[in-house]
């Protein structure tokens, strides 16, 4: 079977749109979460950048723990990922359960609960959903099916993104390179210093014991086996592209196809835009993709790069016929197409600045789930409105 085939089958194409739909529902859900808990005004933007280094620290160390005592370890992991599985999930579908109990007649009533001295308080929507996390956690449990692995593993990725947030778009974009190198290194040179590819090891034998929700996979329709994807490779980008998320809307940078730029065009320019084809409208149809994309805002650019990365990895898959680190890939067309751009339009110490707070704590706004426009707070030399709507 030619092996270029993969690029149509059904596995390949849900591997690529699954990251992308966590990652798109994921900052919706992380801007929501940060606004309701006003955490989105938190600065950490003075963290300094060598402190960021305890993360791939920290995944180095674990990978050589699993690397020499996983048989020791494997039970201890499957307890942690049975606990925050069931966490992520009922992150997940609260909002989900509280949307449809008023559809089934069933009032969402509450009750005070003293847990460790302290008040809390419990819907009966948190204990549905934390009732079918706990459902679907045993089913992965006890099936070991890839299709509870995905539902854990997408779970996790959503809460991942929505509690990981680092104000500080200059940090993150180190931090992504410096995992760029841990990916790099592990999987291609851990073998001169351990005999054989540690990243590789770990990872087959951890999947011939167990399918744990450290991934997405699905069964390739055009020939044996699966197609993977590890949670790092979306949620690494993914924090990285929640906080373009949050300044697209901070500084409203995304207006594509809403500017008063567009607007101004003429009608015809706009009409072949929208796809109602007139004669000869190829140059007027060229200005407005231009005017289009000078209006994108950041977060579609790093969904357009996440994509393209995803691709090119697939391509190199097939050519190599063997895995590939796919942050190789992902980090350079995540994070070089938004610098470019934010230089070229001489708003890169913008983005590279964490998002200011408010002057009075009444600018924000709990109930519309987004700040008001902030008044007398723009910024001059790029004449950004600073608005959340």
């Amino acid at each position: 079977m030619n092996k270029w085939i993969m690029l149509i089958d059904p596995a390949s194409i849900a591997i690529l749109l699954c990251p992308i739909l966590v990652i798109c529902y994921g900052s919706y859900r992380s801007y929501k979460f940060n606004l309701e808990h006003h955490l989105m005004i938190i600065d950490n933007n003075d963290v300094p950048s060598s402190y960021l280094l305890i993360f791939p620290l920290l995944g180095s160390i674990s990978l050589i723990l699993f690397f020499y005592y996983l048989d020791n370890m494997y039970s201890f992991l499957i307890f942690i990922v049975f606990i925050t599985s069931i966490f992520s999930v009922t992150f997940v579908l609260y909002p989900i359960v509280q949307y449809f109990l008023p559809k089934f007649k069933i009032h969402d009533t509450s009750k005070r609960v003293k847990i460790l001295d302290e008040d809390v308080t419990i819907t009966l929507s948190v204990l549905v959903a934390f009732c079918l996390s706990a459902a679907l956690t045993l089913f992965w449990y006890y099936s070991n099916h890839y299709m509870f692995v995905n539902i854990l593993s997408v779970c996790s990725g959503i809460t991942a993104l929505s509690f990981m947030r680092l104000n500080n778009l200059k940090g993150l974009t180190f931090l992504l390179w410096i995992f760029l190198i841990y990916d790099v290194f592990w999987v291609f040179y851990s073998s001169f210093f351990f005999g054989e590819s540690v990243m590789e090891k770990v990872a087959i034998r951890v999947l011939d014991k167990f399918y744990l929700p450290m991934l997405i996979t699905f069964p390739k329709f055009f020939g044996n086996g699966f197609s993977s994807l590890g949670n790092g490779d979306f949620v690494l980008p993914g924090i990285f592209m929640c906080q373009l998320y949050f300044l697209d809307k901070y500084y409203n940078f995304d207006t594509s196809g809403n500017s008063s730029e567009y607007q101004s065009l003429p009608q015809t320019i706009r009409s072949s835009a929208n796809g109602n084809s007139l004669n000869n409208n190829n140059n007027n149809f060229n200005n407005k993709i231009k005017v289009w994309f000078k209006n994108l805002g950041y977060f579609k650019i790093s969904i357009i790069g996440y994509a393209s990365g995803l691709i090119i990895s697939l391509f190199v898959v097939l050519i190599t016929e063997s895995g590939q680190p796919a942050l190789l890939y992902l980090v350079p067309t995540v994070t070089l197409p938004v610098l470019i751009t934010a230089i070229k339009r001489g708003q890169l110490s913008i983005i590279f600045k964490s998002i200011p707070k408010p002057k009075q704590e009444n600018d924000i706004n709990d109930h519309n789930h987004g700040f008001n426009k902030i008044n007398n707070n723009s910024v001059d030399n790029n004449n950004i409105n600073v608005n959340y709507d």
